[in-house]
């Protein structure tokens, strides 16, 4: 009857059991390595909510919805911009009736944002200058897109309505 004998090792190089322990231990040390990289890179790029009181606004997304349906219906339309000086930018808004006329308006604010980052995120309050038109000094901005969202009340009877407009403006 035939004996099975040990396998001969030929050139020293034989695979046991602490081998196979040491490369699936570093495999999966390289992947939680990794892992980790990805998410402090993901963390620290997007810090999670993008819209201040995302719940709240949520509750009163209906109520949003037929003030900016009432606002198409009425033509009210703005235009915004900037004019750069020598130690700034300035951001101009005209609110407009559907005839092209000034509405009166009040607590009229912009916000500037960047679509990469919240860091450079500016909030202004703008003035009115006559004739509709309101004004803001801002600082020297970046170069890139900017989304510049306009907020105002329109005086229309006892209680302002809501007024919402939104312009991206590229600054070379």
């Amino acid at each position: 009857m035939p004996t099975l004998s040990p396998p001969v090792d030929t050139d020293g190089k034989t695979l046991k059991g602490h081998h196979v322990l040491f490369w699936l231990l570093g495999f999966f040390g390289l992947m939680f390595v990794v892992n980790g990289v990805f998410l402090w890179a993901a963390l620290s790029s997007f810090p999670g909510e993008d819209v201040r009181h995302s719940y709240l606004q949520g509750l009163e997304y209906n109520k949003t919805i037929a003030s900016l349906k009432y606002q198409e219906d009425m033509s009210w339309k703005a235009e915004l911009g900037l004019v750069a000086v020598t130690d700034g930018d300035v951001l101009v808004a005209r609110i407009l009736d559907a005839d092209g006329l000034a509405l009166p308006s009040r607590n009229v604010t912009a916000e500037l944002r960047r679509a990469a980052t919240q860091d450079s995120d500016i909030v202004v309050e703008m003035l009115p200058v006559g004739s509709g038109e309101y004004r803001a000094d801002l600082p020297v901005l970046t170069k890139g897109a900017w989304h510049i969202a306009l907020n105002a009340e329109i005086a229309d009877g006892s209680s302002g309505t809501g007024f919402k407009a939104s312009k991206v403006i590229m600054v070379k």
